[in-house]
């Protein structure tokens, strides 16, 4: 019997040790995992910044066209390196990356560096534009010479406090879910190369450099992860494939990379983050809902975060009901003569067709069209002029304009407190939370708490792409195709939303100075004269370059919301993609400093135009559809 319990220990003992040697074994192959990825990582950090100073001093030397050719090259091969890096280093230093290391090729007053300064265009895509002028004039020569000084002591300056980069596998299945989210929605537009649209080979780069991150991650594989990775992998592959298979940018089929490749590799790498034992444990703070795995999926964005300092969260269902009530009170309005469904109408798709909306007084018009509210909480800032941060506070704009409801919220709050109803609701809603449950903030909340609450993820497009329908129209599928490369509207209206709300972690939502013009007169036009965010009244804004800017808004649902712009001056989505098409305002001809819009023309067909209105169209969600 003694000999029996002896061998059991010893039995015991040897698995305990079998156990721990396992046990040992994983989490020192997962510790070289991340260890191997930082250090691969930190590798092609100093080749970048290497490859930076290169470039740097071939510029400053540069004289003939001769040298101007070769620092062309050398900034596209610097575009390239960068590409290796981009999808970690922008996770971890978002602002600064789009700041100084590659932002919009635009000026800027950044939040978070400088601020109260105009930060001129500095960057990669401030030099992918420029080196491609085909004149290299004196003036052209020592402005890329002030852009890669500028960028080498950027670098030089990050590099710094960034390395050595301490990573965890968590953060790095984050970063390369948005790498493939960047890759489809700023690389694969033209947005990140405005001037060389060396787009597809640079989103070659960008997944090959993703593809071989994971593939660090083969030593700590979980049996239960090996299938997933080996589907990755193919995917990679299948990704890479159709890169290469297509030199034209303008031909590249996205709707078929989108669904192939780009869809199935979100929702891959996080299941095998989650076969694999990785802990969800998110690092950075950004809209993307961690749990989604499809990018058109109706959680993939998540309004919280845009709404993290509200009175009361605005996915309470009391509050939701409440606003849903207030929405349509016209005693919120002065005389009683107005409600926010006035504007924004359930039955035109909470719009009101309308070039300007009918104002407090009879017979007179609001300086603005009202844009539909539904998906209003995916953004950082609102209104055209983008003059509010705050959904919640979105109300109080309405309420003191003479032109809206005119009224204040004291005469507001002193007609719902003589409502049994409302004290009712009210009381239910937010009790507890301040002495009146009856106030400015929780009647803001209460109708933010509503608008929030109307999203639109169910168009025949949503539910395509998703692969939860087969039948989609043909033209609608080139429509996409345009749409998201050669037109250049993706590269303003961002993927999902197709809004200004930018991506991969749509933290900024951004306007445009497109040279609107009053009414539709391509022969004899006139620019708009509204001023727009530059005289928003926020401090921040008040610079010459947001001078006539507006807010980018989603075209979801835009076939049922004319009339068009800040100013209802186009009546028909073909009046719109003629604009365009024309160049915006300067491209007609107009006068129109800091315009963002390129005004070259886009040399659009009617027939592609019409398939790009048949794609706008099949965003119409049939919830909003004769409602």
């Amino acid at each position: 019997m003694k000999k029996i319990s002896i061998l059991i220990v010893v039995i015991f003992s040897c698995f305990v040790l079998v156990s721990l040697k396992k046990s040992t074994n994983e989490a020192y192959s997962a510790i070289a995992s991340t260890e191997k990825i930082a250090k691969h990582y930190s590798i092609q950090f100093k080749y970048f910044q290497n490859q930076v100073h290169k470039l740097d001093s071939l510029s400053q030397l540069a004289q003939s066209t001769k040298d101007f050719k070769a620092v062309q090259l050398e900034v596209q091969k610097t575009r390239m390196v960068y590409k290796e890096i981009e999808f970690i280093f922008d996770y971890y230093q978002t602002f600064y990356n789009g700041t100084f290391i590659n932002g919009a090729p635009l000026p800027k007053v950044s939040e978070y560096y400088e601020e109260g300064r105009v930060i001129e265009p500095s960057g990669l895509q401030a030099l992918d534009e420029v080196v491609q002028e085909t004149e290299y004039s004196e003036s052209n020569k020592a402005y890329i010479k002030l852009l890669t000084q500028e960028l080498k002591q950027h670098v030089d300056f990050v590099a710094l406090n960034h390395l050595p980069l301490r990573v965890k596998s968590s953060q790095i299945i984050e970063c390369m879910r948005s790498g493939v989210v960047r890759i489809f929605s700023l690389g694969l537009t033209g947005f990140d190369t405005p001037g060389s649209l060396n787009a597809l080979q640079e989103s070659y780069v960008s997944l090959q450099s993703i593809e071989t991150t994971f593939l660090l991650f083969e030593q700590e594989v979980h049996w239960e992860a090996r299938e997933k990775f080996k589907t990755i992998q193919n995917l990679f592959k299948e990704g890479k494939k159709q890169l290469k298979s297509s030199a034209d940018f303008n031909t590249f089929d996205r709707m078929t990379f989108l669904k192939e490749v780009i869809n199935p590799l979100y929702k891959e790498l996080y299941d095998f983050q989650i076969l694999n034992k990785i802990t969800e444990e998110p690092f950075k703070k950004h809209a993307q809902n961690y749990n989604a795995t499809n990018i058109f999926a109706a959680d993939f964005l998540d309004t919280n975060f845009y709404s993290e300092l509200v009175y009361m969260p605005l996915d309470n269902p009391k509050t939701i009901q409440l606003g849903k009530l207030l929405f349509d009170e016209v005693q919120l309005s002065n005389n009683s003569i107005l409600s926010c469904t006035s504007c924004h109408d359930p039955k035109k798709a909470f719009a009101d067709g309308l070039p300007k909306s009918m104002a407090n007084a009879n017979g007179s018009f609001t300086l603005r069209n009202a844009p539909t509210v539904i998906n209003a909480g995916y953004a950082s800032r609102y209104f055209w002029d983008l003059r509010e941060y705050n959904l919640e506070k979105q109300v109080t704009h309405v309420i003191d304009n003479n032109l809206e409801f005119n009224t204040s919220f004291a005469t507001i709050i002193s007609k719902l407190k003589a409502s049994e109803k409302y004290n009712k609701m009210f009381e239910e809603a937010y009790q507890g939370i301040d002495k009146e449950a009856v106030n400015e903030r929780s009647i803001g909340n209460a109708i933010a708490a509503y608008v929030n609450s109307l999203k639109s993820f169910n168009s025949p497009f949503d539910k395509f792409v998703r692969k939860e329908i087969t039948d989609y129209p043909e033209d609608a599928k080139r429509g996409f195709n345009l749409f998201m490369g050669k037109a250049a509207c993706g590269s303003c209206h961002f993927a999902p939303m197709f809004s200004g709300t930018v991506p991969p972690f749509y933290i900024e939502t951004e306007s445009e100075v497109l040279g609107i013009t009053q009414g539709f007169n391509l022969q004899n036009p006139k620019l708009d004269t509204d001023r727009g965010r530059v005289a928003n009244g926020v401090n921040i804004d008040k610079q010459p370059y947001f001078k006539n800017a507006f807010k980018t808004v989603s075209i979801r649902n835009v076939a049922l919301t004319a009339p068009y712009m800040h100013n209802g001056s186009f009546n028909t989505l073909e009046e719109v993609m003629d604009f365009y098409n024309n160049g915006g305002g300067a491209g007609m001809g107009l006068e129109v400093p800091n315009q963002t819009l390129s005004a070259e023309p886009l040399n659009l067909s009617q027939k592609e135009i019409k398939d790009i209105i048949a794609f706008m169209e099949s965003l119409s969600d049939v919830e909003y559809v004769n409602k």
